[in-house]
């Protein structure tokens, strides 16, 4: 071999492009999709883990290395969190886990290595997660450590994957993507003045090509758990100002409606916000409420992580 041609090869495996990378991108390429949860076993207590009856979830994943998910399972308590007393707070803590951030996949060893930048439980945030899985066909099991946050320990999930929709228009093709939260303004809507600006912890909106939209908006200030589950104070304060959902969206010139499947807090609803979409930014706008006398309108606004080429397989 020459030298020119050592050297190419020692470049290109410093690249991320050699036979060392290979798995990587085959596993993203396999992952890379929606998927909608079918199958649920968790651990309660210190037991083996059992099935969940009607398991709820999303699971998405982009070839660029974001991930988001959501667990949850229906009959759910509907009341909103800070209505809730007692052992209620912690159940629905239990029953309603997920992330979104980074992931990284071992093809040959069927690992996920995840490191979530905002979570439900905020201990995990910053964590890096492995967990295993095992793929076959449209059907994608994975499973967590004995040793996971909580609620998650031994758990298994079984995801199911979601087809592409057909004919995507080209304003859903603008809209699909991992959108990452910048800030929030209210604003009057006569004058344009800023009311109030909001920052929170690492938020995420995904939309995917399959139709389904995920949130996962967790404030700031939140702090990790002293034991390995949560007091009732400590499940409170995790959820307290926590926007989480998924479930269908549908576009439509300059709106977009979400239809709620399941969320955090409260009861299923569905909404409309108007979209722009300038350059790798998106504003989403509420519509204007009166609040103080004033007509009021938030406006939330997103930097995309991914688009359409890195959401479809």
């Amino acid at each position: 071999m020459t030298r020119r041609l050592i050297v190419a090869a020692l470049l290109t495996m410093v690249a991320g492009r050699g036979p060392a990378a290979q798995p990587q991108g085959e596993a993203a390429a396999d992952l890379t999709g929606t998927w909608m949860l079918v199958g649920l076993e968790q651990a309660a207590e210190g037991s083996a883990p059992s099935p969940v009856p009607n398991p709820r979830g999303l699971l998405v994943f982009d070839r660029a290395g974001h991930v988001l998910e959501i667990a949850t399972r229906a009959g759910r308590v509907q009341t909103a969190i800070n209505q809730l007393a007692g052992a209620d707070v912690q159940r629905a803590f239990a029953t309603y886990s997920g992330f979104w951030g980074r992931y990284t996949a071992d093809f040959r060893r069927k690992l996920l290595i995840v490191r979530p930048e905002g979570a439900v439980n905020p201990g995990a945030m910053g964590r890096e997660l492995t967990r295993s899985y095992d793929l076959t066909g449209d059907r994608l099991t994975v499973t967590a450590p004995a040793d996971a946050p909580a609620p998650d320990q031994g758990s298994r999930w079984v995801w199911e994957r979601v087809p592409t929709l057909e004919n995507l228009s080209a304003a859903q093709r603008r809209l699909v993507g991992f959108w990452q939260h910048v800030v929030e303004r209210r604003v009057n809507a006569d004058t344009g003045a800023v009311v109030s600006e909001t920052r929170r912890a690492p938020s995420l909106i995904v939309y995917t090509p399959s139709g389904f939209v995920g949130v996962h908006f967790p404030p700031l200030g939140r702090q990790p758990f002293a034991g390995p589950a949560p007091t009732e104070e400590e499940a409170r304060a995790a959820v307290a100002g926590y926007v989480g959902y998924y479930g269908i969206y549908l576009v439509y010139p300059g709106i977009v409606y979400h239809h709620q499947l399941a969320s955090l807090g409260g009861a299923t609803t569905s909404f409309k916000r108007y979209f722009e979409i300038s350059g790798s930014e998106i504003n989403l706008k509420f519509p204007p409420v009166t609040a103080q006398g004033q007509s009021i309108r938030t406006i939330v606004t997103l930097r995309r992580l991914s688009g359409e080429r890195e959401m479809i397989r």
